[in-house]
């Protein structure tokens, strides 16, 4: 989800800021411009049928490109940049755990990840029927009884993404729990994403009696 970016883009620079150090005047719209919004990454230049949406998060290096370019009529300085960003990289059927921040009556549950929030309907939570309990402001199962409310952390897979939008808010993400491995981390008995470690197995040992760890000696003697 999060990852390291390289891209080139071209920063315009207002005359305001063309009495400052140019570099820094640079640095500071690029960020203004980038960091917080959505762009199209292509990783393969080759071919643009993996370009992804990707939200920026940080600039963390910008180098020049040639020289700044004048366009008559326009006082600003266009400079193309190659960029360095760290970005947050959401990708259908990606299995990703987040916070529950809002829960609505016959709708469903609002969980965030990362700067994005998404949508887990109400027949996306698990199997059974679902009521809302409005006295503690969360989703009840009927018959299982379990409950997913806000601030709740759960572990979801991506069903649906549409970021056509270049702004954040402007898109629409649907998950689903209703799968092996999934659901409120609370129910699960599984490691955290990303971790190696198996699952951890319960084992009942029957205690030994002291008679037959005696027999079983006196056997092994004979």
């Amino acid at each position: 989800m999060y990852a390291i970016i390289e891209d080139e883009h071209l920063a315009r620079v207002p005359p305001t800021l063309l009495v400052e150090n140019y570099d820094k005047a640079i640095e500071e719209v690029t960020r203004e411009t980038l960091q917080g919004t959505l762009i199209d990454y292509v990783p393969d230049k080759n071919s643009r049928a993996d370009m992804l949406k990707c939200y920026v998060v940080s600039i963390l290096n910008i180098k020049k490109i040639d020289y700044g370019i004048i366009v008559h009529g326009d006082g600003g300085v266009y400079q193309k940049i190659h960029y360095k960003a760290l970005a947050f990289i959401p990708k259908n059927n990606e299995i990703i755990e987040g916070i529950v921040v809002s829960v609505v009556p016959k709708i469903g549950a609002f969980v965030r990840f990362g700067p994005f929030e998404g949508l887990l309907h109400v027949g996306q939570i698990m199997d059974d029927r679902i009521d809302m309990d409005e006295s503690q402001n969360r989703l009840v199962g009927k018959d299982t009884n379990r409950d997913i409310r806000i601030g709740d952390q759960v572990r979801v897979r991506i069903v649906m993404l549409n970021l056509a939008s270049s702004s954040v808010r402007d898109r629409r993400i649907g998950f689903t729990m209703k799968q092996p491995g999934l659901g409120k981390l609370q129910w699960l008995e599984v490691p955290a994403v990303g971790s190696n470690e198996p699952a951890a197995k319960k084992v009942t040992r029957k205690k030994q009696k002291p008679e037959d760890s005696e027999t079983k000696v006196k056997e092994s003697v004979h």
